[in-house]
């Protein structure tokens, strides 16, 4: 093969390839070198290799290289070098000396492999084995290291004393297969009955064998309690077994005066709440009282040992209770107490105290006698006290509260640093006292107060309330409510007084906001009632005249009629700014542009100001979007323009905002859902409301101006429509200072705004045609009746959604139906608008009505062929909307 098919086979190996001549010089060096040390080939090659060493690297291994060398042997082993940049690896190098054909050195082939992790590992492993085989000799307790037949392969020093071997472990391997160990009847046990043959046979623990070890130069028998376990790798299999030797020789011995001993005890534990033992080391008994079954739930073992007692134990705490144990007897320790855990008969952990004296013979524990203490009740009860300091401590953290607790004896109170600072008093007032609080209080309400509390800890109540003010460290004031509970002795005294104090200052004010809201939605609904019987009287009236100035031909008698028709309009107008504050006036909402709406309004505001007024109109540059009625908007901006022309007539300012606004919490969040709102504010700079007037500004018919200037509904339908449409009015004023009022509207989504057409020219109706008139008012119906047959129609008429199905079950031509909303019995005019239509496909509807909810009216209007006519409407209203309905 040729040079260079030898040095692509060279390149590709993955050890370190190394040529040298025979002055040890490098001549070649393949890639993976390279890679292991960092070098190239420019800083390797004519090197020794010995540039690779460093200060850590073995003398007595670079000897070994050398003999080697000198010697022209081959050598292996592992050699600590180092990397181009300084990091220590371990070389697995094996150098092989190179020789001519005539015998004589040509050079050295060096095969290098980083092993540094392996070697790691090797090391690590070898300190472990150094760390068990330590331990293994200097633990306390007998231990013998079977194989998984049997045969003994470890045996610590402690298990050569207890058994009487040489302490060299070789020796004693030899000496444990000549032992002659007895049973308790006095035979000897059987080799394949030892503990470790009888594991390796069954692979199931043997515990507490006890036997006699009879031996030379022993001038007693020694009992021994042996047992033996296996060890099991992942697969099951037994790797190992171990054994372990316990001298019981002394327990043996007391154990009849063991038996003496427990009667007494057995008498003088009756009457003790604990559990009181007396276990006797060297033969394993146990005497116990009878609460050993009530605080285990089980009854004692017939025998107990250091392995056996581990199970009264919590399993995460044996080996540490183990270990004390233990430590006790090497230390020769005669007293021992401590807690320790362990399961509860009926589920759960408890906690036990056990104290004990431990008894010795020779230097050896031959028993316990001592008592355990259930503690688990007791520290439940001192958990739940540092819970309840604990929880005590949060709360008062988190709490808006300040928590406080008086001594009333001493005066001497105590209260939560984190409500002091909350509500705002001076820190430094501290040792605190209930004189002290009492000076926080405002001198108004001082003296009550106190009057208060005095009565309730000297009589004999349990619980105490109160409000009232309080100044705070920068001068302010808060009004706060005052709430404690009063714990008293036997006899009836007050010992203690805990309470709270909370700010109510915002919750107050917020409660003035609401019970203001609700009285306007109680005079809303009574308004709203009033509006639907005026509103057909007014049907009545307009009707009438109508009808009657078409049949009289003087003009005196038209010109008195007109005015009656114009006094019907006037009312009508009041009636539906009633409904309009009612929120019973249907809208037609569409989403509009706020900056758009504002100034048309604004253009329409500014013929209604004098020229001292200012108007400026302002939204920021925003396209804000809300789905509103855009005339009523139009209705609500012109009239608190009024009203803040009227505050003004000296002139001044007036200015028009829109705004997003964003309810979280706060002021509005009783009163508005929260979300995004567009809140639209007019403000002026006039004389202000006095705060009496303020909260009544919103009701119908209330107003400060002259009789004969104003119906007082202007702001009225303003709030009205503000509710009806999903959002919220507020005024804000302070004599001398102006007033704000804000129309808080929902924002909707963005996107142009669709007009709506408004054509509703009347057009005659064809002749013939049949239409459903259903309104329970006789004279209403009977003028609506009128009308119909007069524009062509041919009217069937019914006083109720009953009666109007069964018409509509006999004249399944009808194709228009005009019904009113509200009507006695089961069925309104929307319930049968939704039947009729099912009935009859196609059926067109005309919903006619002064006074609906709107959530009714508005499903009604979503239906396809349906539309509405508010009343009090005109013949020519009605042809209209009829004829608008035929063309759709």
């Amino acid at each position: 093969m040729d040079k260079m098919f030898r040095r692509e086979i060279l390149e590709a190996i993955g050890h370190g390839v190394v040529f040298t001549d025979p002055a040890e010089k490098i001549t070649y060096a393949n890639r993976y070198f390279f890679e292991i040390t960092g070098y190239d080939e420019s800083e390797v090659l004519g090197r020794t290799c010995r540039f690779l060493q460093g200060p850590e690297t073995a003398a007595g291994t670079k000897w070994r290289i050398r003999q080697a060398l000198d010697a022209r042997t081959q050598f292996d082993g592992d050699v600590l070098n180092y990397r181009k940049n300084g990091d220590a690896f371990w070389n697995s190098m094996s150098i092989t000396p190179q020789f001519g054909d005539d015998g004589e050195l040509i050079g050295y082939v060096g095969i290098t492999r980083d092993v540094t992790e392996s070697k790691a590992r090797q090391l690590r492993n070898e300190e472990l084995e150094q760390q068990f085989r330590l331990i293994f000799q200097k633990i306390q307790a007998g231990i013998v290291v079977h194989s998984p037949e049997g045969d003994v392969e470890m045996i610590n020093l402690q298990a050569c004393r207890l058994l009487g071997l040489s302490h060299d472990e070789d020796a004693a391997l030899g000496e444990f297969e000549e032992l002659t160990l007895m049973l308790e009847d006095g035979t000897t046990l059987a080799k394949e009955d030892y503990p470790a043959r009888q594991v390796a046979a069954t692979g199931e623990f043997k515990r507490g064998l006890i036997v006699a070890l009879a031996q030379d130069g022993l001038k007693d028998v020694r009992w021994l309690s042996c047992s033996a376990f296996p060890i099991c790798n992942d697969a099951g299999e037994v790797t190992v077994i171990v054994s372990s030797v316990t001298d019981i020789t002394h327990a043996r011995e007391q154990q009849f005066a063991a038996q003496r001993d427990r009667e007494r005890f057995e008498l003088a534990s009756r009457a003790a709440k604990s559990m009181i033992f007396d276990w006797n080391l060297v033969t394993g008994a146990l005497w116990t009282n009878q609460n050993f079954e009530r605080i285990f739930g089980t009854q004692p073992p017939a025998e107990m040992n250091l392995d056996n007692v581990a199970q009264f134990v919590l399993e995460a705490e044996r080996e540490t209770t183990h270990g004390q144990l233990l430590e006790a007897f090497e230390q020769g320790s005669e007293r021992l107490e401590g807690e320790f855990r362990f399961a509860r008969p009926r589920g759960g952990v408890g906690i036990a105290h056990a104290e004990f004296m431990i008894h010795y013979n020779d230097e050896k524990p031959v028993r316990i006698v001592g008592a355990i203490r259930d503690l688990t009740e007791l520290r439940r009860k001192e958990q739940r006290l540092e819970t309840s300091e604990e929880r005590l401590r949060i709360v008062a953290e988190l709490s808006s509260d300040m928590l406080w607790e008086l001594d009333p004896r001493t005066d001497l109170l105590w209260r939560a640093s984190e409500g002091v600072e909350r509500l705002g008093l001076d820190p430094s007032l501290a040792p605190y006292s209930g004189g002290v609080w009492h000076n926080t209080i405002l001198p108004e309400d001082r003296r009550e107060v106190i009057a208060s509390f005095c009565e309730a800890i000297e009589g004999k109540a349990d619980r105490w309330r109160a409000e009232y003010r309080i100044e705070r460290a920068d001068g302010s004031h808060l009004l706060v409510e005052d709430r404690a509970a009063i714990i008293r002795s036997k006899d009836g005294t007050a010992i203690r007084v805990v309470g709270a104090v909370r700010d109510i200052t915002e919750s107050r004010r917020l409660e003035d906001i609401l019970r203001e809201n609700q009285s306007l939605e109680a005079l809303g609904q009574l308004t709203g009632g009033v509006a639907h019987d005026f509103n057909n009287m007014l049907m009545i009236i307009m009707g009438n005249a109508e009808t009657l100035a078409e049949d009289l031909a003087s003009p005196s008698d038209r010109e008195r009629l007109e005015l009656i028709h114009s006094a019907a309009r006037n009312g009508a107008e009041l009636t539906s700014r009633l409904l309009s504050f009612a929120r019973q006036q249907p809208l037609a909402p569409q989403r509009i542009d706020i900056a758009e709406q504002m100034a048309q309004a604004a253009r329409l505001i500014r013929h209604a100001l004098p020229d001292q007024v200012e108007l400026t109109v302002d939204v920021e540059g925003q396209t804000l979007y809300a789905e509103v009625d855009p005339s009523q908007l139009d209705n609500a901006l012109v009239n608190l323009a009024l009203n803040a022309r009227d505050a003004m007539p000296q002139g001044g300012s007036l200015s028009l905002e829109a705004r997003p606004y964003r309810v979280e919490a706060g002021l509005l969040d009783s009163v508005l859902e929260p979300g995004d709102y567009i809140r639209i504010a007019m403000v002026d700079t006039g004389a202000g409301i006095a705060p009496e007037i303020a909260p009544r500004v919103f009701e119908p018919f209330f107003t400060t101006k002259p009789i004969g200037d104003g119906t007082g509904l202007g702001l009225s339908m303003v709030y009205g429509f503000a509710k009806q449409s999903g959002g919220y009015a507020l005024v804000e004023s302070s004599p001398g200072k102006g007033t704000t009022v804000s129309i808080f509207l929902p924002q909707a989504a963005g996107g142009r705004p669709v007009p709506r057409s408004n054509d509703a020219s009347p057009r005659m109706g064809r002749q013939n045609a049949t239409i459903l008139l259903v309104e329970d008012d006789t004279q209403v119906r009977d003028y609506v009746e009128w009308i119909l047959n007069a524009e062509g129609y041919s009217v069937l008429s019914a006083s109720d959604g009953r009666e109007a199905l069964e018409i509509l079950e006999q004249h399944t031509e009808i194709r228009l139906m005009c019904t009113d909303v509200v009507m006695p019995g089961r069925m309104d005019g929307i319930e049968l608008t939704r039947e009729a239509q099912r009935r009859l496909p196609g059926l067109k509807v005309l919903v006619i009505s002064g006074y609906a909810s709107e959530a009714s009216l508005r499903e009604a209007l979503d239906w396809s062929d349906t539309a509405w006519l508010p009343k009090p409407f005109t013949r020519r209203d009605l042809a209209g909307a009829l004829a608008q309905m035929e063309r759709s």
